[in-house]
């Protein structure tokens, strides 16, 4: 504990900061347990201040859940641009590891849903690095957005005061004291804000834009919260213009709850004694609150940039369109944000003004549809964007034979492409020479063909002498 100078100490500023039971200086001084800020008037439970919420808005939660499920989805890549146009995944690096391993106790899903979580909520996500001996990015730890604060330093330097998480609080400081945070450099922490309207470090959610048509809905559904439980409407009521007595009230009321409710619900009473059954009927008022609750959900839900379809709600909406409201939500909303978190993982890890990146794959958001997702793949294929291992690679198969080049159909010829004229047709080549020396190899330059040549004129002369003899000495016999 703390001796009686240190506690003094700690109120006047000196030494490190420390958190307190309560906002003292001004009500923009975070707390961890969410005390009443002291700028709340006295009778701030008369002028409408509540100092316990009511919870988070459902259509709130379901737009935020929406987005933080889905990035959760998608894994992280460090990748770099090759100098042939290309690119290639890198796996060795600290920030490829982070992407796929956060830290010791989250997973990559646990991590990235609570980030968008505080992200779209809060309008800040603030995470703390840890970096190993050559200093790359070794664990990232998710801090408390209520409780983290950011300092400008005279000089300008960007600092965090940070605290509140009770996973790093001993690895910070072995001999930690409860109550204690710490002073880390921007270098150290990856923030991540939304609009920044009044500060430049400090952003401000999508709620802010839906603050009175959340309390439209919250209103509305606490009323009707309060009148269906303590002002429950009945489905209808038994009249009869009898003069009963209280005893004959309450055998009959009995009688009627045997009848239509329970194992027997559903079943047919028998009304007696002019006894006559009136449905009540939906008012317009009640008619009115519910159409109320529904422009309220749409204020809301385009506060967020997401159509009603994708948060179960179908008004407006039908079976043929859905598809193309998911994907106008994939481009102009889910994009921005998956992009606005790549850039935060490129600061961190230093690597925006060098070749590498950061990337979320999105094409994981296509494994539930089989049929689109091979689809794709044998278009790029037959396209010649992908290569047939590249494509089997994707689905997880193994390499095939031959498959590493991509390929095209033969037809496939550019515009500039010109048939060539037809070639005059060569002259036939001289019958062969008719040599019985099968030990003469053929030819095999210009030199042995034209020796070749004169050995068979030479022949030819001889056949000829030989035949003229012939022809003299048949002529003599004659």
């Amino acid at each position: 504990m703390p001796n009686l100078i240190q506690r003094m100490a700690g109120y006047m500023g000196i030494g490190p900061w420390r958190s307190s039971p309560g906002p003292y200086s001004s009500p923009a001084m975070p707390t961890d347990e969410g005390w009443i800020p002291c700028a709340w008037p006295i009778n701030f439970g008369q002028v409408a201040y509540d100092p316990i919420p009511g919870g988070v808005n459902s259509v709130v939660y379901a737009c935020i859940s929406l987005y933080a499920r889905t990035i959760a989805q998608l894994p992280g890549q460090n990748k770099e641009e090759l100098d042939n146009g290309g690119t290639r995944i890198i796996k060795n690096t600290g920030l490829a590891r982070v992407l796929k391993k956060p830290n010791a106790y989250q997973t990559r899903s646990d991590f990235m849903f609570n980030l968008v979580f505080d992200l779209l909520g809060e309008g800040n996500a603030y995470a703390l690095a840890q970096r190993n001996d050559r200093t790359e990015v070794s664990q990232l730890h998710l801090l408390n957005a209520k409780a983290t604060v950011p300092m400008i330093a005279e000089d300008g330097s960007v600092f965090y005061s940070i605290g509140g998480n009770p996973m790093i609080d001993p690895l910070l400081d072995p001999a930690y004291n409860a109550g204690a945070r710490w002073v880390v450099p921007a270098r150290d922490v990856m923030h991540i804000r939304c609009r920044t309207p009044r500060h430049p470090l400090i952003g401000e959610p999508p709620v802010t834009a839906s603050m009175i048509e959340q309390g439209i809905y919250n209103a509305a559904t606490v009323n009707m919260n309060k009148f269906f439980g303590n002002q429950s409407k009945p489905s209808g009521v038994l009249q009869t213009k009898a003069t009963l007595t209280a005893e004959q009230v309450k055998i009959l009321r009995e009688r009627w709850m045997e009848q239509t409710t329970g194992a027997n619900i559903g079943g047919v009473p028998i009304l007696t004694n002019e006894l006559e059954w009136k449905a009540t009927m939906m008012n317009a008022q009640d008619t009115q609150l519910i159409e109320s609750l529904k422009l309220a959900r749409q204020q809301i839900a385009a506060c967020f940039g997401v159509p009603l379809a994708l948060i179960d709600d179908m008004t407006g909406a039908t079976w043929n369109n859905v598809e193309q409201l998911t994907l106008q939500w994939k481009a102009q909303g889910l994009a921005y944000y998956v992009n606005h978190i790549e850039l935060a993982f490129d600061q961190l890890g230093e690597i925006e003004l060098t070749d590498q990146y950061t990337e979320f794959d999105m094409t994981a958001l296509d494994r539930p549809d089989f049929k689109t997702r091979i689809e794709a793949l044998a278009r790029a294929t037959q396209g010649g964007i992908y290569s047939p291992n590249e494509a089997r690679r994707t689905e997880g198969l193994p390499a095939a034979a031959n498959g590493d080049e991509p390929r095209v159909q033969q037809q496939m010829v550019p515009l500039s492409y010109e048939i060539p004229e037809p070639a005059a047709a060569a002259a036939p080549p001289p019958p062969p020479a008719d040599d019985t020396n099968d030990n003469n190899p053929p030819p095999d330059d210009a030199a042995a063909a034209a020796s070749l040549e004169d050995g068979n004129i030479l022949m030819r002369h001889k056949l000829r002498a030989k035949s003229d003899a012939v022809l003299r000495e048949l002529r003599g016999a004659s």
